[in-house]
Formats: C-alpha cells, structure tokens, sequence
C-alpha cells in the first residue's frame, strides 16, 4: 500500500510557504498540517481552502492551551468548562463536509507538553476523559466528517511511555508518533529512522491496529549527512522496519535548528527522491480510506458512519482531480 507525504508548515492560508514547499519538492503534498490554539477558532476561513486546492486533506494539531503555551488543566475540559468554544469548533468542521484530521493534544506524554503529566495535576486519566468529551461533542454535532489522531511522542528511550493515555480504538481513526533527529543541537547521538521510532513502532503497533502515521518527523544538518538519513529512513527503514505506516508529515520550519527540505541542495536532492518514490504515491484519498477499514457494520450508526466515510472518499478524490488539472 502506498504512503502518503504530508507537510508541516506555519500557516497555509499564508500561501508563500507552501508554496514554495511545492516548488521545491515537485509535487503536492497528501496532508498539510498546522497548529492552532484553545485562543482560536479550529480553523480560520482560508486555511481549509488554500489545503484544498492543492488536493490535500488538512491536518490541524489542536493544542488544548492558551496562546503562549498557558496551560488548560484536562480536566476542565471533561468536566464541561469549555463546551461552549468546543461546540463552536465542532459546528464549524461539520459545516465543512470535506475531510479533516484533527490532531488534538499531541505529545501528551512529555512532561515539558502544556497538557502533559502532572502538569495541572493532570494524569493519563485526565487526558483521556479530556479526549473522549472533546470526540464526543463533535460526534453529537454530525461532524463525522472529522478523523481523529491520537499522536505521541516517542518514548525517550523509555523515559515517557504512552500506553495508558490511549483513549481506546472506539475514539481513534488514526494513531501516530513524533520524532526527530536532533543529533548534536540537543546532545543527542545521530540516529536513524529506525532508531527513533522503532521500539515505539512495536509497543504502537501491539497497542491498536489504527493505521499508522508519523505526523512530525525531520533531521538537523549538524553532525550527521542529512540527505543520506532522509534517503536510508525513509526508502528503507520506514517500509523494512516500520512497515504498517501509512502517512509521513515532514516538519518544514527553520525552528531548534533548519528541519527543512530545503535546508541544503543535497537534502533537497534526496527528498526529491523519496517524494517521486512509488513508496510514496498515496495521496488524500488514501488516507481518508486508511481510517475506514471494510467491517461488518453492528447498528444503524456503524452503517451511517460507514456511509458517511464513503461519501468522503468520494469528495477527497474529486478535489485532488481538479487540483491536478
């Protein structure tokens, strides 16, 4: 099955970025994502659009925080204390009607993450109840059109392990992880693709059988040959050592340190040859279908929900047949 290739930009209804992305790499990309915030809407009017027209499905990482990072404790959020904000933003990705993921609360197993544990006194608990309301509200405002993914952090080595956050398959479309290589700007070794993700991969992948996304993913030039990591990871590592992953979201800022493609010719190079790869030509469609398994429905809401899906597939390819016109 083929992989779609996404990217994370700053904004995309600020068309330069993206834009750019496109011409640096030749081809589209499958899931454009970015950041929001509980200090904004889900979404503003352009952003939606502007992934559209490119044939993508956008990807929104729904930070359950403040602008600059002022923590929301989760359980102020299962109990109700934001339902208001939270139905706004369900009605608006209804209204929608195209596909949409939402990536909400990423990284919730970093005790750094503003909704991490002990943080506010949260626990996995917490997190999960928040999860669960937050779903919830937007199943009861038919925003069905919404894919959800639950994405970790990898697991340090150990050190933050994510199992007990799961909200449960019931409440999942997608299940991911992040990971980078920071090599020498964070006093780590270089490692590889496999390295990173690998014992996470497994303790996943035993965890749910969701399909499978890296939804932050990027290498530093510093200390290590960048476009060999991007052509080894990603050619051969990710399908021998990681081979139930269905999507791959580039982190495409000049941020910690330059994670772009884009950062030297020779990255560039490489990444262009990942991108034209037969490995990667799963597009939007692709990754609404890897949510919806075929299973016998149980009840009248499976069969509608399944309906449902099925209409968005539909939708997702017809935007990305225009958008190659």
């Amino acid at each position: 099955m083929p992989v779609a290739l996404g990217v994370s930009i700053s904004n995309p209804a600020a068309p330069a970025d993206l834009q750019d992305y496109v011409r640096s790499v030749g081809r589209n990309p499958a899931i454009v994502m970015w950041f929001q915030n509980f200090d904004e809407p889900l979404f503003y009017p352009k952003q939606l659009p502007a992934v559209a027209a490119l044939g993508a499905v956008p990807m929104i990482t729904w930070e359950p925080s403040h602008s600059g990072g002022v923590s929301i404790p989760l359980r102020d959020i299962a109990a109700g204390k934001y339902d208001d904000y939270l139905r706004q933003a369900a009605a608006a990705a209804a209204s929608w009607r195209k596909p949409l993921l939402v990536r909400f609360a990423h990284e919730m197993n970093l005790r750094g993450s503003p909704w991490g544990p002990g943080v506010d006194g949260n626990t996995a608990a917490n997190y999960v109840a928040a999860w669960q309301h937050v779903v919830s509200i937007f199943r009861h405002a038919g925003a069905t059109n919404v894919l959800w993914v639950w994405s970790p952090n990898v697991e340090c080595g150990g050190a933050c392990p994510f199992a007990d956050f799961y909200p449960g398959d019931a409440w999942v479309d997608w299940v991911a992880l992040d990971g980078y290589n920071y090599s020498s700007i964070d006093g780590m070794p270089w490692m590889s693709v496999s390295q990173i993700f690998g014992s996470s991969y497994d303790d996943l992948t035993e965890l749910t059988n969701k399909p499978v996304m890296i939804a932050e993913t990027a290498s530093t030039e510093v200390g290590g040959d960048k476009a060999a990591w991007i052509t080894q990871g990603l050619l051969k590592d990710l399908p021998t050592r990681l081979p139930r992953v269905r999507a791959v979201v580039w982190f495409q800022r000049n941020k910690e340190t330059d994670w772009r493609v884009n950062s030297s010719a020779a990255a560039l190079d490489a990444f262009r040859t990942v991108a034209d790869a037969p490995l990667y030509a799963g597009n939007a469609a692709d990754v609404v279908s890897d949510a919806s398994p075929v299973r016998q429905p149980s009840s009248r809401s499976s069969v509608l929900r399944l309906v449902s899906q099925s209409s968005l597939r539909t939708v997702v390819r017809n935007e990305a047949r225009r958008a190659r016109r």
